[in-house]
């Protein structure tokens, strides 16, 4: 329930889909690190000395330990129970990393946007020609539709950027001369904030701006008269 609730609070399908996919690591992770908690205390009271019962663990000089010291059985189960996590996870996690990087192809509802980086501000270009650009302190309207699919083609204009916007699990870089993809689908109308994650120079603190998700009929009104 906890859980669910969290996935369910995500303001986008990416960031409901990295939250979910966070939350099966951290449960999987309590569940296995008690198992092994509770594994070692097991073997540390089982093959403690006990006074009657001859103790195998003890070194002699001059004497080879027995080949049967020890439990192979408990070290293979725990080789295999490991094996199958990893790779389970990673199996799980395939598709879900797919998911996250490509946008889905010929949706009802999709808007391309073209993100320029450059030091230290953003650039974001309408499929209508119209551009617009921002930073933390020469702030513009910038208003993106809800429940529709939007596609981010970064690139930069100088140096080595990251596209981030943390409220929706979104982070691609922005090389100079390379086109990379980002994409989200919002359900929730709001303020968002879009961060520069990578040093990029003296005015790198200055390089957010704001974000306004609107109804669709609200952007539709607003990008008309641009």
């Amino acid at each position: 329930m906890f859980v669910s609730g969290l996935v369910l609070a995500a303001v986008s399908v990416t960031s409901a889909k990295w939250w979910s996919l966070f939350y099966l690591y951290l449960i999987i992770g309590f569940v296995a690190s008690s198992f092994f908690v509770g594994w070692i205390l097991y073997l540390v009271i089982s093959t403690r000395p006990r006074r009657g019962r001859p103790n195998t663990n003890t070194i002699k000089p001059g004497v080879i330990p027995s080949a049967t010291r020890g439990k192979t059985r408990s070290v293979i189960f725990l080789i295999l129970f490991l094996a199958i996590v990893f790779y389970g996870l990673f199996a799980y996690s395939l598709p879900a990393a797919y998911y996250m990087r490509q946008a889905p192809s010929h949706t009802a509802n999709e808007l391309v946007i073209t993100v320029y980086a450059q030091q230290w501000a953003w650039t974001f270009k309408y499929p209508n020609g119209y551009n617009v650009t921002s930073n933390a302190i020469h702030s513009s309207l910038i208003e993106f539709p809800t429940n529709t699919t939007i596609e981010f083609n970064v690139t930069s204009k100088d140096v080595m950027h990251e596209f981030s916007i943390p409220a929706f699990d979104v982070k691609v870089d922005a090389f100079p001369g390379v086109w990379t993809t980002a994409w989200t689908n919002v359900n929730a109308q709001g303020t968002y904030q879009v961060f520069c994650t990578e040093l990029c120079g003296a005015g790198h603190a200055y390089m957010w701006t704001n974000i306004s998700f609107v109804s669709p009929s609200a952007y539709q009104a607003w990008i008309s008269g641009k």
